[in-house]
């Protein structure tokens, strides 16, 4: 197993009991009570968890020491740096406790960059909403449910179940569902194509390598390095022919976000002979707006992993 996927995987397990204390803390004292106990809880999984304080520090340094990346700091990340990018991640843990308990009252979104989004939803056109561990995706949730169009998220966890069953027993009357990616088997291409036909949205995470997925790798420069990426969600784009946006929300205050939405194809047929080059394309266009958003967003880049790993120029 890959180091994202063998990480993703000790994430999934962790995760589910961090969800469960997130909902304990929101329904014990409530929102304002609750953000300030964040601090000292992303401090305490600082000194704990040493191979993603390393991650976190490894992925600010490379974007201080990228060009583009450095008007970010004030100086160059440390320890301290990183214990605001672990206290982000718990705000961002918090905050789906929020939408998936259906108060997304307390949320504000400015949707001002979703024109292209909105519209192929007027004309009920399907696309792949091309997401990333940057933000929160979970906010498509409140998107979905304020303009009455239907999102399917693509899982790759084998631990998809326990995750959805927690969400469910939140808020079931959600618009969000989940399809469960098996590597082994062709079932979940059919089900995409299927909500694409029927006019929905399939959201998918393009930044981490998932298990079973090695044969469709590719390298592709991210700030200034290279890095592994799964190439299967840009050659499905190519093999459904269907519109794909690069789709993410990234906060910009307490309880505020604002969505990032980029066209990065119309659609159309691709033939079989191209869809490798016309995916690898994809690819270097999603890359590249995941740095302009790191850039924005310097502290919700959420892959605690070594993301450029020593065998990411291969591919």
């Amino acid at each position: 197993m890959n180091s994202g996927a063998a990480w993703a995987s000790t994430a999934e397990r962790g995760s589910i009991g961090a969800l469960h204390a997130m909902a304990w803390l929101y329904r014990r004292f409530g929102r304002s009570l609750s953000v300030p106990l964040l601090t000292p809880i992303a401090g305490y999984f600082l000194l704990r968890d040493r191979k993603s304080r390393r991650a976190s520090l490894e992925y600010l340094r490379q974007l201080h020491a990228w060009p583009e990346g450095r008007q970010a700091f004030d100086r160059e990340p440390g320890l301290l740096e990183s214990l605001r990018h672990f206290r982000e991640f718990a705000i961002n843990i918090f905050d789906r406790i929020c939408v998936w308990t259906g108060e997304t009252d307390r949320i504000e979104i400015r949707d001002e960059g979703s024109e292209h989004l909105f519209r192929l939803a007027r004309e009920r056109r399907g696309a792949i909403l091309l997401g990333a561990h940057l933000g929160s995706f979970d906010m498509l949730r409140v998107l979905s449910d304020r303009q009455q169009f239907q999102v399917n998220v693509l899982m790759f966890s084998r631990h998809v179940a326990r995750v959805t069953s927690f969400f469910d027993r939140l808020h079931p009357e959600g618009r969000l569902r989940v399809i469960q990616m098996d590597p082994g088997s062709t079932r979940s291409v059919f089900e995409i194509k299927a909500c694409i036909d029927r006019g929905e949205f399939v959201g998918i995470l393009g930044d981490r390598v998932g298990p079973g997925e090695h044969a469709r790798v590719a390298s592709a420069s991210f700030l200034g390095r290279p890095a592994r990426f799964p190439l299967g969600p840009f050659l499905l784009a190519g093999l459904l022919g269907c519109p794909v946006l690069l789709s993410l929300c990234l906060r910009t205050g307490d309880a505020r976000y604002e969505t990032v939405v980029k066209l990065l194809s119309s659609g159309g047929s691709v033939p079989h002979a191209e869809r490798e080059e016309r995916a690898r394309e994809l690819l270097e266009a999603y890359a590249r707006s995941l740095e302009e958003a790191c850039c924005r967003a310097p502290r919700q880049w959420f892959n605690f992993y070594d993301f450029w790993d020593a065998s990411a120029g291969a591919g």
